[in-house]
């Protein structure tokens, strides 16, 4: 639930890479509205890194009101079911995890490379401003890459764009049955297969 969340919130966000080859993205500004729509890959890996599960999910953006003012519902187009929801906002993108997640930024924009901010699991580190990173989308550059920690390991990777899908890759990790936490599997990675606007 919330790697599909953070999946969520980041394609909904694409605030801070852009495609080197432009096949679907719209033009810089231009980030997601009303029935924007995504398509992600999805892979689930077990411990030892062999993939469980892969397919495709289709998120659709759905205008909502919450907590008095309107946001961006994720919603999985296979269930009909909102997974997260965004908004922007002066200092970047926000998302609310459903059923109940309070809000939190999730994609600060502008930042600075060591730059951190707190998130809905623990604390943000912004890594890299200028990354490349190379989906079924295609290959994108000038992204932020930001990983978010708990209190005691790395809980995810993040790849946005500041333009079009906002949320571009997204892994997430969990803690191996042998632990301590500090010892991690990629359990889930979101791709960006396509965006419309």
């Amino acid at each position: 639930m919330k790697v599909f969340i953070s999946i969520l919130a980041l394609s909904v966000v694409m605030l801070s890479c852009k495609k080197d080859s432009d096949n679907n993205q719209p033009p810089p500004g231009n980030g997601p509205i009303e029935n924007s729509q995504w398509v992600y890959k999805s892979t689930t890996y077990n411990e030892g890194g062999s993939v469980i599960e892969t397919g495709n999910i289709t998120l659709k953006a759905v205008a909502a009101t919450i907590g008095g003012s309107t946001w961006l519902n994720m919603v999985d187009q296979s269930t009909g079911q909102p997974i997260i929801a965004i908004q922007k906002r002066t200092e970047g993108w926000w998302y609310n995890a459903y059923p109940d997640g309070p809000p939190s930024l999730w994609f600060k924009y502008p930042a600075a490379v060591n730059e951190t901010y707190p998130y809905a699991f623990g604390t943000c580190l912004v890594k890299e401003i200028n990354a490349s990173v190379t989906v079924p989308a295609g290959s994108f550059s000038n992204c932020y890459m930001v990983e978010g920690d708990d209190s005691n390991s790395k809980e995810d990777e993040f790849w946005f764009s500041k333009d079009g899908a906002i949320l571009i890759k997204f892994n997430t990790y969990d803690e191996k049955a042998a632990g301590p936490a500090t010892n991690l599997f990629l359990d889930q990675s979101l791709e960006l297969v396509s965006f419309t606007r």
